[in-house]
């Protein structure tokens, strides 16, 4: 019975030396769910939360860098409104002539081109205008002068992203909103036919018609400039807020997990100390027999 009772004490001091050791050598508190279930299934929870709001994160930044190009284009589109009022007003007045209104058309043709260009512009592969259809072309030019124009798809729908829990969010605009509703891609198309003496809007009347238009579009494009730096401040502040929370659910998970080096050495030292008593007292107790009290 006495020796029965010395293994099964070694046995435990053992297990719990070997349990110090790899504590201290893995850096960890939970080696196996069995150490502390409802620790163990708290860190579950946790790793789980942090693996969703690395998610958010990601997400949150991929739309943040559409946002930033879709800023940048409707920054560039708003100098060409801006440059096609400055020739819609120079040919607007009396010194204007035939010759200047068809040397002013042809940079008013680039102008539209390069709004068309603007109006495909490209994200990672796809159309970042392109609505629902990214794979598809938003807008295509045709013609010059008195029959230019332009074709379109129809680019519509947004695609939304989670940037939290029941929370989503549409990243930016589709070519419909920016192009087509705002009138920019009519406005600057009426104002080359309104340059152009074989049109039917040629002259005063027609520049000065395309001219209200341009100052419409701009007004426009200005509100949906407005609208995507408030989605811009949006994800800011929700990827700060995804930051700090971040933070928290880490270190909470550390302080269910992870060991404290001070605290996981000295218990070490302790797990030892006590096994070497107990190999000291299993030693003297089982050196003793019968004998050794007869005499």
């Amino acid at each position: 019975m006495i020796a029965a009772q010395q293994m099964t004490a070694l046995q435990t001091n053992v297990s719990l030396l070997q349990q110090a050791q790899a504590r201290l050598s893995s850096g960890k508190k939970l080696n196996a769910a069995s150490d502390n279930p409802a620790s163990a299934m708290s860190v579950m929870e946790a790793g789980s939360a942090l693996r969703a709001l690395e998610q958010y994160r990601t997400n949150v930044s991929r739309a943040s860098d559409r946002i930033d190009l879709e800023d940048r284009v409707l920054s560039q589109l708003g100098d060409l409104i801006s440059r096609a009022k400055e020739l819609a007003v120079s040919q607007a007045g009396d010194n204007a002539n035939d010759q200047t209104r068809t040397a002013v058309n042809a940079e008013v043709q680039q102008l539209f081109h390069q709004i068309v260009d603007l109006g495909n512009t490209k994200f990672a592969g796809e159309f970042l205008f392109g609505g629902e259809q990214t794979a598809t072309t938003p807008f295509t030019d045709s013609g010059s002068g008195a029959t230019l124009d332009y074709s379109t798809s129809n680019p519509q729908g947004q695609r939304s992203i989670g940037i939290g829990e029941g929370q989503t969010i549409a990243p930016t605009h589709d070519g419909t909103q920016v192009f087509l509703d705002t009138g920019v891609l009519d406005a600057v198309k009426d104002l080359a036919r309104s340059l152009d003496p074989a049109s039917g809007t040629y002259g005063k009347a027609g520049i000065s018609a395309a001219m209200t238009k341009l100052d419409a579009a701009f007004n426009s494009v200005q509100a949906v400039v407005g609208d995507t730096g408030a989605l811009g401040n949006r994800l800011a502040i929700v990827g700060q807020n995804l930051d700090a929370l971040k933070g928290n659910v880490t270190a909470f998970k550390s302080d269910l997990e992870d060991i404290d080096v001070e605290t996981a050495m000295t218990e070490l030292t302790n797990r030892q100390v006590a096994y070497q008593a107990a190999l000291l007292a299993t030693s003297k107790v089982t050196s003793l027999n019968l004998s050794d009290y007869l005499k």
